[in-house]
């Protein structure tokens, strides 16, 4: 599926094309395309991105695109941030989590959101519920695909809320989170007149399974807000819409095949 991020000032779907350098697989369409975007809405850079210090989660390709971004970015970097422990070296399943984000989180999330939550005939459902993933170490020679998904589900939003309580996490994701994703939503909705909105995916990582970290490592989330767009949904092939959405997303990253955006499609 091949798709962008950016939308244009018409509030149409994305147009600008992105690349980033990943090992080859024969297919040149697949392979030029992008997986890795500056964070910033409506910039389609992908050269020379550098990582928020705090986070770690979102990266910008200059100091201005981070400065006009940081005002949208900052209750999910606060959230993010909270979850590194900044008095040592970033902890292993951190990392790996992070750089398994830059790689899955777009367009591979997008496509999992649309069939997931059947965006192709129920939009109203990024109203109701989200994506959560269940993932764990696995080894792989590429830092971007050393975790593999042990269960992809839709859950609730009370569901969600239930799950961060759990966790002891329930009065920052009310603080935080919520007022972000309400915030995000609302903008996107405004630049392109109701034709995008946000899914919220929680992707919690721990250390287990046969290939777990050595030692002792607490488990990690991280929370991706994933840009989708109705004609994304409505243009997607039954055959392809239809079947395990599931299964898919794990047998694509199993495979580390992510999902790719560019010219308003996504392979």
């Amino acid at each position: 599926m091949q798709a962008q991020r950016a939308s244009n000032p018409n509030g149409s779907e994305p147009t600008a094309t992105r690349r980033d350098q990943t090992n080859p697989t024969g297919d040149s369409l697949y392979d030029a395309a992008a997986v890795r975007f500056c964070s910033k809405d409506c910039c389609s850079n992908y050269k020379d991105l550098k990582q928020c210090g705090r986070c770690k989660a979102a990266s910008y390709c200059s100091v201005e695109c981070q400065r006009e971004s940081w005002k949208k970015h900052k209750p999910l970097c606060d959230f993010n941030a909270s979850q590194v422990d900044t008095t040592t070296d970033e902890p292993p399943l951190q990392r790996i989590l992070r750089h398994w984000v830059v790689r899955f989180g777009d367009a591979t999330l997008a496509h999992a959101c649309i069939r997931g939550l059947n965006l192709k005939y129920e939009w109203e459902n990024l109203d109701k519920a989200g994506i959560v993933l269940l993932v764990e170490p696995r080894p792989h020679a590429n830092q971007g695909a050393r975790l593999r998904v042990v269960n992809a589900s839709v859950m609730r939003n009370e569901e969600i809320l239930k799950m961060f309580e759990g966790l002891g996490q329930a009065e920052r994701y009310r603080n935080q989170v919520l007022p972000m994703h309400v915030r995000q939503r609302e903008r996107i909705h405004k630049e392109t007149d109701g034709k995008a909105d946000y899914a919220m995916v929680v992707i919690l990582a721990t250390n287990t399974g046969p290939n777990a970290l050595d030692g002792d490592h607490s488990a990690t989330l991280r929370i991706k807000p994933v840009d989708v767009y109705r004609v994304w949904a409505t243009a997607m092939p039954r055959q392809e819409y239809e079947g395990d959405w599931a299964q898919e997303l794990k047998h694509q990253v199993d495979s580390d095949t992510p999902m790719k955006r560019r010219r308003g499609k996504v392979v």
